[in-house]
């Protein structure tokens, strides 16, 4: 299976700008490489923070941008998006029967389970009010099929003291519990605006630094320096006895032409 992992939007309405650039082109850049090379993806997964502000109006802009991708798509919430209105404007996304945007996806790999970790008006996350329950009812239900998860926030720490105080709540129990169930075999998020990947507790766990801005990671400050690279997603290739993910940026970088026959050129070893 194929899979494409996209996270952190942050949308604006149209003609504004966020931190001097434009959400929206980004996203076009983004899905323009997709299409162009991977548009033989199953699906793809976006992992929150579709919006910045959470209004209707750039939600309407990313379902007018997404008319452009040739994968199948599917939308979770971060903590910049608001459920109601990404409801108002998305009203054929699947939730689960408290109205939390959680469903699964069956393949021929396994089950993808996608989490709504949004705690409305707070950057931390959560799996409370009943949506630890629900996961672990789907885990439970088919015990020896692999199940794979999603989620804006991360489901435990990643060494960076910036993202201390918007941690998962309760993420000890939850990780605790995703062990014990025993068939989770990688967990995919957002929110950290960098690159990281490693595991928890024994289960793999990767992010991409995002589509929108990034976050140049420090092991010991808690303030943040934010920047403009270059937008970046995820292809997970995913087997029966691997899961393998490969990360792409959306540049124009310059492809050398360098003979098969000939030696490497000095100034490009």
């Amino acid at each position: 299976m194929k899979l494409i992992h996209l996270t952190d939007l942050h949308l604006v309405p149209a003609g504004a700008m966020l931190f001097g650039f434009d959400p929206a082109e980004r996203m076009r850049k983004t899905i323009e490489r997709i299409n162009r090379d991977h548009a033989d993806a199953e699906l793809c997964v976006v992992t929150g923070d579709l919006t910045d502000e959470g209004d209707f109006a750039s939600y309407e802009l990313l379902r007018e941008v997404l008319q452009e991708m040739r994968v199948p798509i599917r939308l979770l919430l971060g903590n910049h998006d608001s459920r109601q209105t990404f409801l108002r404007a998305f009203p054929g996304e699947p939730c689960d029967r408290k109205g939390f945007v959680q469903s699964i996806h069956e393949t021929s790999v396994g089950r993808l389970i996608f989490l709504d970790t949004l705690v409305e008006g707070l950057g931390h996350g959560a799996l409370n009010e009943g949506r630890l329950e629900w996961l672990l009812e789907r885990l439970t239900e088919r015990p020896q099929a692999p199940a794979y998860l999603f989620a804006h926030h991360p489901l435990q720490p990643i060494g960076l003291p910036h993202f201390e105080q918007w941690n998962t709540e309760n993420w000890r129990q939850i990780m605790r519990a995703i062990v014990g169930a025993g068939n989770v075999r990688h967990v995919f998020h957002g929110h950290v605006h960098v690159d990281v990947g490693g595991t928890w507790s024994g289960i793999p766990f990767s992010a991409s630094r995002g589509v929108a801005h990034q976050i140049i990671p420090h092991l010991a400050r808690r303030d943040a320096d934010f920047v403009e690279d270059a937008p970046a997603f995820d292809i997970a290739l995913i087997d029966d006895d691997s899961v393998l993910v490969h990360r792409f940026e959306v540049n124009d970088r310059h492809v050398l032409e360098v003979s098969a026959a000939g030696p490497i050129p000095k100034d490009v070893q």
